[in-house]
C-alpha cells in the first residue's frame, strides 16, 4: 500500500494570511511556545544570519594553561598552553508541508474573514506540528527517535500492526497520521526486508493512557522486520543507513547530544571533538540520584554541580517527577511564575533552593522521564536562519504557496535551518531521578 498525501482546504488569498502569520506577532509567538516552556526559554539567534555560513564554530576552553611550582625552573620547564577545542556545528533541517485545495478558495472568494479562519486553522496545527517536534528534539540526541516498543513486540492483523511503548510517557511524541519507520539501535539503520524501501507504518491510533498504538503497514513489511526494543522515528527522520557520528544524523543536537547520560568514549567524536580528554567540561555533568528521593536527588546533585563551578539557573524534569516533587516537598513548596523578555508566554515553576539561592524547577512534557536537566541558560543557544519555524518562500516577499502540479491545490511550507549550540558543557548536568 503507497503512502497518499492528505490534503486540508483552503484558499488562493493567500496574502489575506500575512498580517496574521507576521514574525514578530504575538499570535506567532503563542502557538510556537505555550505549551513548550524550555523551547520557550531558550536563548535564540533567529536573525537572517544566525546561521550564516557553511558551519558554527563554537571554542572552549577547558583547560588553564600550566606553569606554576614554587620552584623557578621548575614552573618554566612544565609550561602547557591552554586547552582548547572547536565544535563545528551543521545546521539541520526540518520541514511541515501544508497542502490545501483550491475549492475553499473559490468558495471564499468574498469572504475573506472566512478563508483565514479556516485556513489559519490548518496553518496554526502546521506550525504547532512543528514546534512540537522542535520542543521534542531539543532535549534528546539527534537520532530522532520517538520512543522504544516493549519487550512484548509487535501484534500483527493484516493491514494493522500493533504495539506498545516501553515507556507510556513517551506517547504524547506520537500522533494518528504519523508514518513510522524503526531502527534496531538508536540511530541506527532503518529497517528493511527489502534492500532500499524501508518498513513502515501510518498511525490509525493511539492509546495515550496504555502506550498502545496502532498502524496501517504503507511500506514494506514491518510485521517481520519490527520487534521487542527497536527504536521508533518519523519516516525521513534517520536515512536508511543510519549514522554513527552526530554529524550525519537529522535531527537536532538537543541537551543529550551536549550532556550523554554516560561519560563519551575514547572514540568519541562530536562536531568534530573527542571530548573523553575531559568528560566533564567538553560533555557536561552526570549524577546518578535513581536510589535517592526526588528532592534528596536534586539537592545532591546541585551541590554536586556547584563543586564543578556550575551555578544553575533552570531545573526541567517530566510531569510525573514533577508531580512527585510536589507531593515530597508538601506544605514547603513553593512557587513563582518564570517570563522571558522576548516571550510574552508564562510558566509555573516550583522554587527549589540550592547553595547558590533558588532555581526554579519547571515541568516540561518533551523531557525525558526519571530525568532533571540542570542547566545554565547562557550557554545555550538555538541558532537559526531566520525564525524559526518559518513560512519559506520562493522569489516573493511575503506567504506563499507553490501550485501543485498534479492537484487542483497549493502547498505552503513551513521549516526552520539550525541547531542548538552549546558554550560551555560542564556548567550543565543531566540527573537520573527515582521517580
Amino acid at each position: 500500500m503507497a503512502i497518499s498525501p492528505v490534503y486540508a482546504n483552503s484558499s488562493n488569498q493567500l496574502a489575506a494570511l500575512k498580517e496574521l502569520y507576521t514574525d514578530d506577532k504575538d499570535y506567532m509567538k503563542n502557538i510556537v511556545y505555550s505549551k513548550n516552556p524550555l523551547l520557550a526559554l531558550v536563548p535564540k539567534n533567529e536573525s537572517p544570519d544566525g546561521f550564516a555560513g557553511k558551519y558554527i564554530p563554537v571554542p572552549l576552553e577547558y583547560g588553564n594553561p600550566q606553569g606554576r611550582a614554587h620552584t623557578f625552573a621548575n614552573a618554566q620547564n612544565q609550561q602547557t598552553a591552554t586547552d582548547v577545542v572547536s565544535y563545528f556545528v551543521y545546521a539541520i533541517q526540518d520541514y511541515q508541508l501544508v497542502t490545501i485545495t483550491n475549492l475553499l478558495m473559490e468558495q471564499t472568494k468574498s469572504n475573506a474573514g472566512a478563508f483565514v479562519d479556516e485556513a489559519s486553522r490548518v496553518l496554526d496545527n502546521g506550525f504547532r506540528n512543528l514546534s512540537n517536534n522542535m520542543a521534542f528534539e531539543l532535549f534528546y540526541g539527534g537520532t530522532a527517535s520517538r520512543g522504544q516498543i516493549s519487550s512484548a513486540g509487535v501484534s500483527y492483523s493484516a493491514p494493522t500492526l500493533t504495539f506498545t511503548l516501553s515507556n507510556s510517557q513517551q506517547v504524547v511524541q506520537f500522533e494518528v497520521g504519523m508514518t513510522l519507520q524503526a531502527s534496531a539501535t538508536d540511530g541506527g539503520a532503518a529497517l528493511q526486508n527489502t534492500p532500499g524501501t524501508i518498513d513502515a507504518i501510518q498511525i490509525t491510533s493511539v492509546n495515550r493512557g496504555t502506550g498502545v498504538i496502532s498502524g496501517t503497514v504503507v511500506q514494506g513489511a514491518p510485521q517481520s522486520s519490527w520487534g521487542a526494543s527497536d527504536y521508533l522515528q518519523v519516516l525521513g527522520d534517520i536515512g536508511i543507513g543510519g549514522s554513527s557520528t552526530i554529524a550525519g544524523m537529522l535531527g537536532m543536537s538537543g541537551l543529550a547530544a551536549w550532556v550523554p547520560n554516560t561519560d563519551p568514549p575514547s572514540t568519541d567524536n562530536f562536531w568534530g571533538v573527542n571530548r573523553s580528554a575531559d568528560p566533564t567540561r567538553l560533555g557536561g555533568l552526570r549524577y546518578n540520584a535513581s536510589a535517592q528521593s526526588i528532592s534528596e536527588g536534586i539537592t545532591n546533585a546541585l551541590a554536586f554541580g556547584n563543586r564543578e563551578g556550575a551555578s544553575f539557573d533552570l531545573i526541567v524534569i517530566d510531569f510525573v517527577s514533577y508531580s512527585t516533587l510536589i507531593n515530597e516537598l508538601g506544605a514547603k513548596v513553593q512557587y513563582v511564575m518564570l517570563e522571558h523578555d522576548e516571550v510574552e508566554v508564562a510558566f509555573e515553576a516550583i522554587h527549589f533552593h540550592s547553595a547558590y539561592g533558588k532555581i526554579p524547577v519547571l515541568a516540561d512534557r518533551s523531557c525525558q522521564s526519571q530525568t532533571a536537566w540542570c542547566l545554565t541558560m547562557d550557554t545555550w543557544k538555538l541558532r537559526t536562519l531566520g525564525k524559526a519555524p518559518h513560512i519559506l518562500t520562493y522569489g516573493i516577499e511575503g506567504l506563499e504557496g507553490l501550485r501543485i502540479g498534479n492537484a487542483d491545490a497549493l502547498e505552503i511550507r513551513i521549516a526552520y535551518y539550525g541547531n542548538l549550540i552549546c558554550s560551555a558543557p560542564g556548567y550543565n548536568m543531566q540527573v537520573a531521578l527515582s521517580a
